[in-house]
């Protein structure tokens, strides 16, 4: 089980239930224009799951393991480059989930894309895809994976608030459940919490 958030974390951000949430950023993502990169590298996918723990929605992350030769101990999402029987940068983003946690891809209900994001180091161009899963997951970790993460996005909207507009990347960091998120894990959270306040601020007006 993880540990418990320092306190030095900001307070955890009041949301409704995931399944509310996704319908919100669903029908925000269905009409949103999302930048997509058009730089040279390779494509990847990446999902962040949505889930509840009694009733708050949150969010799985990985930490690689201490062991692996490339970006040991990172914290990212789960996701991983596209392959050619991959149908889509979706369809990566389910089969690398799959084999790296053990969440089957007909669990996910597939929500929205956010904006590519390239990464500084691998020149991957990543593509999130938010998907919603019914029931709080219960992972099944590849050796890869040193550490699987829940982490409230309520935690991440609160850090996210704190940290100035245009920060750059070096000031970019999400510390959640005892580990340090930045780069382009750090890049995706900033794009999906300012989604997440749309969708909120959209749907409240409905």
């Amino acid at each position: 089980m993880d540990s418990p958030a320092p306190a030095s974390e900001p307070r955890q951000v009041a949301l409704p239930p995931a399944a509310v949430l996704a319908a919100f950023l669903g029908a925000l993502l269905s009409r949103r224009e999302r930048e997509v990169s058009d730089a040279p590298g390779r494509r990847a996918g990446v999902l962040l799951p949505l889930f509840d723990v009694d009733g708050h929605p949150h969010v799985l992350l990985t930490k690689r393991a201490d062991t692996l030769s490339v970006h040991r101990g990172q914290v990212s999402l789960p996701g991983g480059g596209w392959e050619a029987a991959d149908a889509s940068l979706t369809a990566t983003a389910l089969r690398e989930t799959h084999e790296e946690v053990g969440i089957p891809p007909e669990a996910v209900q597939v929500i929205g894309l956010l904006d590519d994001v390239n990464t500084m180091v691998s020149n991957y161009i990543v593509t999130p895809v938010v998907g919603l899963l019914p029931e709080r997951p219960v992972p099944a970790p590849n050796p890869e994976v040193g550490r699987v993460l829940e982490v409230p996005l309520g935690d991440i909207l609160a850090i996210d608030a704190v940290i100035p507009a245009g920060a750059g990347v070096p000031q970019l960091r999400y510390p959640v459940g005892g580990e340090d998120v930045w780069g382009a894990t750090a890049r995706i959270l900033r794009g999906f919490a300012e989604v997440v306040r749309d969708a909120l601020a959209a749907g409240g007006a409905r």
